[in-house]
């Protein structure tokens, strides 16, 4: 309810007080109040399928062990034969295409395979620490392959704490032609104002286009798991740290793929490719 605040000067005292008014009447506020109350169910609703969605994504990124060992529902888990999306893609918007000097099958088999060093080298570009980083493994949940890594992260908002905890998600799929792969990612900022409530969604599409050659598209949005009132502020927060990641994340991923291409490593296969499988 909006109050507004009128001051009286009292003369003798010297002190000031404040008598607030509001600028809605009672018939407004009361049906301010029953909107909430009749729209709290669907809300409280929407809030435990996003629970659900999140811990499915977290058990099956972490481990290959079974639905057991995360608090998730079975009825959760599509019988269609359908699976379900690893992020969100009506929250993303387009922040970077352009070309890249490698093919999508190097991209994974150099940048993001298990034993490759590239994630530990950016990530102590970028200043984080206390990397750790799961494997790669197949997922019933999801085609392709999952992992899960966290990290340390400094921050650079004023409203945020110097640096937060960082857990990861990461699925990764390539097309049996090896000329495409999806990377997504979903990150959680235990640490930060507001954490439990958004999630930054990613997704990197490459595609070879010559014989050494990949297009990029990246889009980066934010995920509301339940409402907030600093939603556009985080939003456009999270969409612009992340453009600054990227340019950072390009600059060292050229540098390492010309440092292993020039080391004969641009062929080395990995140990367990992310081919896509079929749904149907």
């Amino acid at each position: 309810m909006c109050l507004y605040g009128l001051h009286f000067a009292l003369p003798f005292s010297g002190r000031v007080r404040y008598k607030f008014a509001s600028f809605w009447n009672r018939n407004h506020a009361l049906r301010a109040l029953q909107r909430a109350a009749k729209n709290l169910p669907a809300m409280l609703e929407a809030e435990e399928k996003e629970r659900v969605v999140s811990a499915l994504r977290a058990q099956s990124s972490s481990v290959k062990g079974s639905k057991t060992q995360a608090n998730i529902p079975e009825d959760s888990v599509p019988k269609t034969g359908k699976l379900p999306a690893f992020i969100k893609e009506e929250v993303l918007v387009g922040i970077y295409n352009d070309v890249f000097p490698c093919t999508a099958e190097q991209f994974f088999n150099i940048l993001l395979n298990d034993d490759s060093n590239f994630t530990n080298e950016y990530r102590s570009a970028r200043k984080d620490t206390n990397l750790v980083m799961g494997q790669w493994h197949a997922a019933d949940e999801y085609d392709g392959q999952v992992r899960e890594i966290t990290f340390r992260s400094l921050c650079n908002s004023p409203m945020c704490p110097p640096d937060t905890a960082m857990t990861e998600y990461q699925h990764a799929v390539l097309s049996p032609d090896k000329k495409m792969l999806v990377f997504e990612t979903v990150q959680n900022a235990h640490d930060v104002p507001f954490g439990s409530y958004f999630e930054v969604h990613c997704r990197w599409r490459l595609e070879t286009n010559a014989e050494n050659s990949i297009t990029i598209d990246i889009k980066v949005g934010a995920h509301f798991k339940k409402w907030c009132v600093m939603q556009s502020k985080i939003r456009s927060g999270a969409i612009n740290e992340y453009k600054k990641e990227v340019e950072l994340m390009l600059e060292v991923a050229r540098s390492f793929i010309k440092s292993n291409t020039s080391s004969g490593e641009t062929d080395k296969a990995p140990s367990s490719p992310p081919v896509a499988q079929d749904s149907n």
